[in-house]
């Protein structure tokens, strides 16, 4: 769930040793992954609005289309769920990727689980399901991701796994909200001074001193 209580300030962050080629995410008993079929649109329009990433159903579903679902094969290949014991995706990710005037990148996209699912390892066993993908695509590549000061819970999570906060790249991404690429542009420093208010200061150290 986003933390919209506080400034939003942008964060590119970055794995340089993808190291889960081999370690099987652990999801809770009865739960399990699966990838994208075209049934899943309505699914993951509804588990991220369930995050506050859009405002409403529809919304989401209607960018989905237009961004994602003309690449389906890639989908197929690229973004995960997790199902609860239902059968029903409950959290996603994507190991999507950019190819701009940066140059191309991997990149972990749209990482959420519903809120009535989160604290159980789901996100992380997403995560690393996604880095899994990663290893077998792009062998050796980097893997960046973009995020935000209002999902400071994720920073720590993807700290967690290797990812660090980048101090003066830039990140692409090929399917924006607008329609077209975008770049972010790093706000890593601003950001520090926002999540001063949501971490401690030990933390917040450990941050600086692994940024890259």
């Amino acid at each position: 769930m986003l933390d919209k209580s506080i400034e939003y300030k942008s964060i590119i962050m970055r794995l340089d040793n993808n190291g889960f080629a081999a370690i099987e995410p652990e999801l809770p008993e009865g739960f399990s992954f699966r990838f994208f079929t075209p049934a899943d649109v309505k699914h993951w329009s509804r588990i991220e609005t369930s995050v506050l990433e859009f405002d409403s159903e529809s919304i989401a579903e209607s960018f989905f289309e237009t961004s994602y679902l003309p690449f389906v094969n890639k989908l197929r290949e690229r973004c995960l769920f997790v199902l609860n014991a239902e059968g029903m995706p409950v959290a996603t990710s994507s190991a999507w990727y950019a190819d701009s005037e940066l140059g191309y990148q991997a990149c972990l996209n749209w990482v959420a689980v519903c809120p009535e699912y989160q604290g159980k390892g789901i996100g992380k066993a997403v995560t690393i399901k996604a880095l899994q993908v990663f290893n077998f695509l792009e062998p050796g590549r980097p893997v960046w991701l973009h995020t935000q000061t209002w999902s400071h819970v994720a920073v720590r999570m993807y700290h967690s796994l290797g990812f660090n906060m980048v101090r003066s790249g830039r990140l692409a991404n090929m399917n924006s909200r607008s329609g077209g690429f975008k770049i972010y542009e790093n706000e890593n420093a601003e950001a520090v001074q926002v999540l001063k208010a949501v971490m401690d200061e030990g933390y917040i150290a450990e941050l600086l001193k692994t940024a890259v």
